[in-house]
């Protein structure tokens, strides 16, 4: 009796995992953590004034039920210029130096069934003049 042996063959994966940015409003032109980005508000509305420098930051991570912002991100991490201040439209605005829309997370490994993605907003300080 002849044994038939198979061929080991080596299998390689690759892709690419993109998101891509449209429309981002802040109507009341607070930072991520609730402070008005100008660091003054009207006094008898609330309402922030000056605006914010908006910025983001994707975490691309592996699934968790509850999302654990201090581990590391597993597939990526990309911090984004200023991209503008309190309304940006991202699909009316030519590329900006340093940023490329869509973000891109390449990968060459099988990918995973459950992946988490993590978006914030990081809206800066701006300095309003007094009158």
């Amino acid at each position: 009796m002849k044994s038939v042996g198979r061929k080991r063959e080596d299998v390689e994966s690759s892709g690419l995992f993109e998101l891509r940015l449209k429309y981002f409003k802040n109507d009341n032109g607070r930072d991520n953590t609730g402070v008005c980005c100008s660091g003054r508000s009207d006094s008898v509305t609330g309402k922030c004034i000056g605006t914010c420098k908006t910025r983001f930051r994707v975490c691309l991570k592996h699934y968790q039920a509850k999302i654990d912002t201090t581990s590391q991100c597993t597939f990526g991490d990309v911090m984004t210029p200023v991209l503008g201040e309190n309304t940006i439209n991202m699909t009316s605005q030519s590329q900006q130096i340093g940023f490329v829309n869509p973000i891109q997370f390449p990968f060459d490994f099988a990918w995973p069934k459950c992946k988490r993605v993590k978006m914030e907003e990081l809206g800066l300080a701006t300095k309003v003049q007094p009158c």
